[in-house]
């Protein structure tokens, strides 16, 4: 059965329909379609007939390869939403995982079946069959592996070019092993063996780009990240900033009023006047929320984060005594304590039943400014060693607050520690008092 030429057209057609629906697996893992799934599958049979036609008329493997390439470049740049250096990537690891597999598999058959050559190999129907196999379920199971590669971020322009470069270089290296291999090695045992140490290294090669390609993606992640924490604390600053102005003025147009009052009370002739006069100067002194924790910017992040507590009906104590931290710099106050309360206030906004609570407290004690901030909770939260995990439905700014806080702490040589209870989440930090 196995020299029936339809039986190989059926293998052949199999093999080229599995490296086709892998390379769209690959998309699908690290890019965002722009087609619909009936247009993606059709056109997937340009490039699978293109391999069928080729092999019928037995067109050069170089050559077939070339146009191969280039025809899946352009079915997947219609189909995928992504930058070009992105689908040049995501193609080029592709090739160069398959041709790989395709060489270490082809060694493997090569050297346990001690043929001499790729053409006896080619020539000997169930040696082939064994090739086929062989290398398209390692393919298949590559894509486990793939799936762990962090792909779906974008790169700077240096950093494609950086990954780009071992990756044409394997594939080139492995279509000049081929050539070699298919039309000059001689029936020589021990050049199988280097043959197939040389599929071994390039594989081993492969992965390493493969590492080297998610620390890289890593690296611009966090980079991305630390700016994002940056912008909004200088947007926090700046809010603070206007915000203590503001409540400047208030102040004194408080302190006005209440000297206007005052002349009104003592120039007025009436009982009734005088009784509304008390209930304006009553009204006045019950919306004043004031703090004095020793710092102004921390009075105005109170300030702001009581108004809202009293809005979501949240009971709140903030106690902290500042005096003694004026190292810290004022970007990290509002770091620490504007994402703190943050945090806490959208925790207890997602209590409908039971106590709203946030407390928090800080002093000096032993030559660290201690800090410990208590909130109620009913949300879902994970927190291990470094990552905290929540229900928030904003996975992009995931726990970059939380980050944010850690560095600040430290920044100062400090550290934090976070508790999580069914019912409670308990965050302690301090810092070394200079």
């Amino acid at each position: 059965m196995i020299e029936n030429k339809i039986f190989w057209c059926i293998v052949n057609l199999i093999a080229t329909t599995i490296e086709e629906l892998v390379l769209v697996r690959m998309f699908d893992i690290y890019s965002k379609r722009k087609r619909q799934n009936f247009i993606i599958y059709l056109l997937l049979f340009i490039p699978i007939m293109t391999v069928q036609i080729f092999d019928f008329y037995g067109v050069d493997s170089n050559t077939k390869l070339l146009i191969v390439l280039i025809i899946d470049f352009i079915y997947c740049i219609y189909c995928y939403d992504n930058k070009i250096f992105k689908t040049i990537l995501i193609s080029g690891l592709y090739w160069m995982i398959s041709m790989g597999i395709d060489l270490l598999a082809f060694s493997f058959v090569n050297v346990f079946n001690l043929n001499s050559n790729a053409t006896d190999i080619m020539n000997s129907t169930l040696y082939r069959l064994e090739l086929i196999i062989f290398s398209k379920l390692m393919l298949m199971a590559s894509v486990v592996v793939l799936r762990k590669l962090n792909l779906k971020k974008e790169l700077t322009r240096k950093q494609y070019l950086s990954v780009l470069i071992p990756i044409a270089a394997n594939i080139l290296f492995i279509v000049v092993i081929w050539s070699l291999v298919y039309k000059y090695i001689p029936n020589n045992l021990q050049i199988n063996y280097v043959v197939l140490i040389l599929a071994v290294l390039l594989i081993l090669s492969n992965i390493s780009i493969l590492t080297i390609t998610n620390n890289i993606v890593k690296e611009n992640q966090l980079k991305i990240e630390n700016e994002k924490i940056r912008e909004k604390i200088d947007i926090q600053y700046n809010y603070y900033l206007n915000l203590k102005k503001e409540q400047e003025k208030i102040a004194k147009f408080r302190h006005d009023i209440k000297n206007h009052l005052l002349c009104i009370k003592n120039s007025a002739t009436t009982e009734e006047s005088n009784e509304y006069i008390e209930k304006i100067n009553l009204e006045i002194n019950q919306n004043v929320v004031d703090f004095n924790t020793g710092n102004a910017i921390l009075d105005v992040i109170f300030y702001e984060k009581s108004i809202i507590c009293i809005d979501k009906k949240i009971k709140y104590k903030f106690d902290v005594d500042y005096s003694r931290c004026e190292f810290i710099d004022v970007i990290d106050t509002c770091s620490i304590f504007s994402n703190l309360l943050d945090n806490a206030i959208e925790a207890c906004a997602k209590i409908d039943q039971g106590d709203k609570v946030i407390e928090l407290k800080g002093n000096v004690a032993n030559g660290f400014f201690v800090i410990k901030c208590e909130n109620t909770k009913v949300n879902y939260v994970l927190y291990s060693g470094e990552n905290i995990t929540t229900d928030k439905e904003d996975k992009e700014l995931h726990g970059i607050g939380l980050k944010s806080i850690r560095e600040s702490f430290e920044k100062y040589g400090g550290d934090i520690n976070i508790e999580v209870l069914d019912d409670k989440f308990i965050f302690k930090g301090f810092i070394p008092i200079k």
